[in-house]
């Protein structure tokens, strides 16, 4: 690792007293220097040891553990033998530089000097008679190799505080400049994590957690006095509160002495004269100080007022941006707030696997209210709508006024179209009315045009522009009704037919597997068995995916069914190998499973169901160019579920223009070429060419190959001409019910 000089080594020469003591020490040191070398290694296991037990705490010092021995080796050198020049001094800096580039607390780095204190002492008194000129020696090698460490030691802390803070400058929105500044921090003090504790009035609550326990993130919903424990104190006092042993402390709070807080720091966030709340940094197994250096006070300080003056920021900003998107007349937010809340209601419509829809509702009968009746009663009678929407509608759903007598609705955690229209229908009953005035009684009704995410995957703007045309749609049949936007007329009815239909096929257990045989070419015996789903519909027969499949994967259903899926197979597989059959099971994988965070545990929770099950026997299927749309989020997927022991398959392989360029960045371990190369390869040169490419190269990557599509005994033989080992088509058998396959053998 590259040093830059001390100002040791750049000011002093070799008449300095500290290399004049250097040379008389190593004299001292010549008798038993050559024999201490050799015991480097037992040193080196002693060191070993001392980092190990405390890398569990450290999880950063477990990953670096080699790079810590090596540099140890070289430096235990010097020692043993140590020479008078700026190498010398370069690796005793290199200790303290590599220490603090890794984040090793120094309370542990001076365990490190007095560990090796203690193992030379014993090993010089054990090699010579008359030790004490060599002990001597040793100690003061020792104390000026912890003096120059010590001294990069902290320079290059204070290196990366700087270089941190500046690079936290570059975050303005208050909660990533937060988790910066709280892994500042946690790195500054060797703490465990952070929380932000925001102020509203006399009340405490928690905003954001950073690097915190499970148990302690449940509090996020704790409120607590702006006057209680160290988060209060520090408030008061506008000054930092440090209790390194929080449990004894008159300032603990019992909800966090249980959620095994160990210590806390508290720093005030001021901003006004209240303060807007508290940075507060904490211990739960990491050893904490009994106090902080005051070097590190002045970071914290800096740290704290930084980030108040990005909250500061941050709320200021919020009052004038509510200013500018508030309907002055209903206090409802207004068409300016409505692209935000849009774009947040898809992002987390996609993150929940819900539907999303966008309801524009235009009033009926409003214009001879305000033209007949007034203005005033025109203003009163909005004003009486907006309230009334409002309290009709769910907690969690917004409720915007567009233009005039205009309104949007945004209807969130939708799980069926059932649900979409039976707020529509509330909605038509709650404008309905008649407003008197003046003699007269004039009706007032309204019309709702809807637009459905993510069957309708449109642009923000688009949705709302969709939902206007199916207003329109519904003015034009009457007005006082809904209708649904789609592009194609009847389009969207029969799509809602079909999914309410889907919802009832999976309530009352109309899905099934069929099962496709994947056959050994060189043997003839089964090697394994694709699950297919197929749906024994009440009216129309069993149904292939093609009938439904397009559709279902729009829908939030796709991911109760794909779990049901995946245990079926493995429950059928498990049974198979219980009967000895020790078969490959291949399952397909539907792309918004690949995209859900909560899949990886998912898997390892229907694979504990199944103890008995050889997990290296279960093959989960992607799309090819699905696992294309990203490659690194998909690459990070597979890492994480092969952990599990099971195997990915690339299906449909061949079919992508960027195949060969990311086989090996996906790490599946094996590949099924796409029946539209297989089936004209008897052919066509120019496909059995591809198929012969694809095959040597994934041989190349030691990758399993299934050929699809197999339909004739010419085909069977070109591909174990090349070399491909299993293959799957109506060759051998179409997708049958388990039954006929386990009991048939004639594919053997």
């Amino acid at each position: 690792m590259a040093s830059s000089p001390s100002m040791l080594t750049e000011s002093m020469g070799q008449a300095n007293p500290w290399f004049q003591l250097v040379e008389q020490d190593a004299r001292s040191l010549a008798d038993v220097g050559e024999k201490m070398l050799t015991e480097i290694p037992q040193l080196l296991e002693v060191l070993h040891g001392l980092l190990q037990t405390h890398a569990e705490q450290l999880p950063l010092l477990a990953r670096q553990m080699d790079s810590l021995l090596a540099v140890y080796e070289p430096w235990l050198r010097s020692l043993f033998l140590p020479k008078a020049s700026p190498d010398f001094c370069a690796t005793q800096e290199n200790l303290g530089y590599l220490h603090a580039q890794l984040g090793i607390p120094a309370w542990l780095f001076a365990q490190l000097f007095s560990q090796v204190r203690r193992e030379l002492t014993h090993l010089v008194l054990t090699l010579r008679n008359d030790p004490v000129p060599a002990l001597l020696a040793i100690q003061r090698i020792l104390d000026l190799s912890q003096h120059l460490s010590n001294r990069a030691y902290v320079r290059q802390t204070e290196h990366s505080v700087v270089k941190s803070l500046r690079k936290l400058a570059q975050h303005l929105t208050p909660e990533t400049f937060f988790r910066e500044s709280a892994r500042l921090a946690c790195r500054l003090v060797h703490a465990d994590g952070a929380a932000l504790i925001l102020r509203a009035g006399d009340r405490l609550r928690y905003a954001f957690f950073e690097g915190l326990p499970e148990g302690y993130r449940a509090l996020g919903e704790f409120d607590f006095s702006a006057m209680e424990g160290a988060a209060g104190a520090a408030l008061q006092t506008a000054e930092p509160v440090y209790l390194p042993h929080y449990p004894t402390s008159s300032l603990a709070i019992p909800a966090f002495v249980e959620a095994g807080l160990q210590a806390s720091l508290a720093i005030p966030l001021m901003g006004t004269e209240d303060g807007l709340g508290v940075l507060a940094v904490s211990w739960f197994t990491s050893p904490a100080q009994e106090r902080i250096p005051e070097d590190q006070w002045d970071y914290l300080r800096l740290l704290g007022d930084m980030l108040a003056g990005v909250l500061y920021r941050s709320q200021l900003e919020s009052k004038l941006e509510s200013l500018a998107t508030r309907d002055l007349l209903t206090e409802l937010p207004n068409r300016r707030a409505l692209p935000d809340r849009i774009t947040s209601a898809i992002a987390r419509a996609d993150r929940h696997h819900n539907l999303l829809a966008v309801l524009f509702l235009d009033l009926d009968g409003f214009k001879p209210i305000n033209d007949r009746l007034g203005h005033a009663r025109g203003d009163a009678t909005l004003k009486m709508v907006a309230g009334d929407l409002r309290r009709a509608l769910r907690m969690g759903d917004s409720l915007l006024r567009y233009a005039g007598d205009e309104f949007i609705v945004l209807l969130e955690e939708i799980a069926s179209m059932e649900e979409i229209e039976a707020v529509a229908d509330r909605l038509l009953a709650t404008v309905r009315r008649v407003v008197e005035g003046d003699g007269l009684a004039l009706p007032l009704s309204a019309s709702i045009g809807i637009s459905v995410y993510p069957f309708d995957d449109s642009p923000p703007e688009s949705l709302v522009h969709h939902a206007d045309l199916a207003m329109y749609r519904a003015k034009g049949a009457g007005g006082d009704t809904w209708q649904i936007f789609d592009g194609e007329e009847g389009g969207a009815d029969q799509r809602r037919l079909l999914l309410g239909d889907l919802h009832r096929a999976l309530e009352l257990e109309q899905f099934c597997l069929f099962w496709q045989p994947i056959v050994d070419l060189r043997t003839g015996a089964i090697r394994g068995a694709e699950a297919l789903l197929r749906w024994q519909h009440p009216v129309r027969g069993l149904l292939p995916p093609g009938e439904f499949l397009a559709l279902l994967e729009k829908s939030p259903l796709i991911h109760p069914l794909g779990q049901w899926i995946l245990h079926s197979a493995l429950q059928q597989t498990a049974r198979w190998h219980e009967q000895g059959k020790n078969w490959d099971v291949h399952i397909n994988l539907a792309a918004a499973q690949l995209e859900d965070k909560g899949f990886v545990q998912q898997l390892a929770v229907t694979l504990e169901h199944f103890p008995t099950l050889e997990r290296d026997k279960v093959w989960l299927e992607i799309v090819e160019r699905v696992a294309l749309e990203d490659v690194r989020a998909s690459a990070r997927m597979i890492q994480a579920c092969r952990n599990l022991g099971v195997h990915f398959t690339l299906d449909d392989f061949g079919t992508g223009a960027a195949a060969l360029q990311y086989l090996a960045e996906l790490e599946c371990s094996g590949l099924k070429i796409d029946r539209g190369l297989v089936l004209p390869m008897k052919t066509s040169t120019k496909h059995h060419t591809m198929v012969r490419t694809l095959v040597e190269m994934a041989r190349s990557l030691s990758v399993t190959v299934v050929a699809e599509g197999v339909e004739d005994a010419e085909t069977v033989a070109h591909l174990a001409a090349l070399g491909v080992s299993y293959a799957q088509g109506y060759y051998f058998s179409p997708p049958v019910p388990v039954e006929q396959l386990s009991d048939q053998r004639h594919w053997k």
